[in-house]
């Protein structure tokens, strides 16, 4: 499946290569050590490309689980029932956004944005995002 072949390739892939650039960066809360739960966390994914990405998210144990894929038409899919409806998905002139509703301490960790390009994946930096 498309998750497994993400997660397998976790350690694998570098960004940067072949001109390709991803980048995470928090827009909000401005200060990310000092999240809250219940607040609303907004990441943004910027690209050189719109051909659609992947959020994918390891946990405090290490786990890596996919949240969604983000189509270059803002298609989105969800992997399960509670990412559907915990979490925001959308993009916009090659940016990809993910919005996690209401934090709680299950949301902690990092989170990464991927992509596909000429048949490889490309991941960008974790971001981490942890409560206080």
């Amino acid at each position: 499946s498309p998750a497994l072949l993400l997660l397998l390739a976790l350690g694998f892939c570098c960004p940067g290569i072949y001109g390709q650039s991803l980048e995470i960066r928090v827009r909000s809360p401005t200060d990310i050590t000092h999240l809250q739960v219940g607040q609303r966390l907004e990441l943004e994914c910027q690209t050189d490309n719109n051909r659609g990405a992947f959020w994918i998210h390891k946990d405090k144990r290490g786990t890596l689980h996919f949240i969604v894929f983000i189509s270059s038409t803002s298609r989105t899919t969800f992997g399960n029932r509670r990412s559907a409806t915990h979490f925001e998905a959308s993009n916009y002139n090659k940016n990809y956004y993910l919005v996690v509703k209401s934090f709680t301490p299950q949301d902690e960790g990092n989170y990464f944005c991927v992509m596909n390009f000429n048949q490889m994946l490309y991941f960008s930096p974790g971001q981490p995002a942890f409560l206080p």
